[in-house]
């Protein structure tokens, strides 16, 4: 571990943010080092190569700003962000990244990071992103943005038809029927498709129907459409294959 001297001069108000960086890559902390200090107001005041050795270091040193990469060891990156989160308010996680999966995202920003950026991340913009996430801004890199917003969509989706399953209390089975039943497929198709017998599919729709509360097979179609346990289909099983 180096450490550096912070150094309260500099900047408009005479402060330079204080910077803690984690990475297990020597050149990439020297690298961020030079980039980083060609701002006049940022200050790296230590540099650690791994998140255990942090964890020990962060309290006392308390930066303004702990820049960490999101591929060390889970259980050392949840106590190192735990750790940071009990810090005063004004210590602030920036997580650097090459991964580009939702479920690192969503670890990073639920366990309190303020930013989420991929690696290739210009100059420019990296420096931007420390003085807006230290001004109080919570930012995420175009792509990342993209897929969280996209994963919202998925999760709302899938709490609707969770809640519609609830109320018609269908079987996973029966919603195969019944989606099949929506394209317009017969009995005997349907058995085809599921590789069940005709028998079993007549006893399907007649739950179905008893469940849902309705006379035949298109008012099912049509209420499960409304409520939308099934998607809107436009020909048969068997016409698509």
């Amino acid at each position: 571990m180096k450490r550096l001297l912070a150094v309260r001069t500099g900047g408009a108000m005479g402060y330079k943010i204080k910077i803690v960086l984690v990475d297990r890559r020597e050149i990439l902390r020297e690298g961020l080092t030079a980039i980083l200090e060609r701002d006049p107001d940022i200050e790296v005041i230590a540099k650690f190569s791994s998140g255990k050795e942090a964890m020990e270091q962060v309290g006392i040193l308390n930066p303004d700003i702990v820049i960490t990469e999101a591929d060390m060891p889970e259980d050392i990156y949840l106590e190192l962000t735990h750790r940071i989160k009990e810090l005063p308010p004004q210590t602030k996680i920036i997580v650097l990244t090459h991964a580009k999966q939702e479920s690192a995202l969503f670890r990073a920003l639920k366990l309190g990071a303020r930013a989420y950026l991929t690696k290739h991340i210009g100059v420019d913009d990296l420096i931007s992103s420390i003085h807006r996430v230290h001004a109080g801004e919570v930012i995420i890199s175009a792509p990342m943005a993209a897929k969280m917003l996209d994963e919202f969509v998925l999760m709302e989706e899938k709490k609707d038809t969770s809640l519609a399953d609830q109320e018609t209390n269908l079987s996973k089975r029966e919603l195969e029927v019944l989606q099949l039943v929506a394209g317009g497929t017969t009995n005997k198709e349907v058995a085809e498709e599921l590789f069940i017998s005709e028998n079993t599919v007549k006893g399907h729709l007649s739950r179905i129907l008893e469940k849902m509360n309705v006379r035949n097979r298109q008012q099912a179609v049509v209420m499960a459409m409304e409520k939308g346990i099934i998607k809107k289909a436009t020909s048969s099983a068997k016409s698509a294959k």
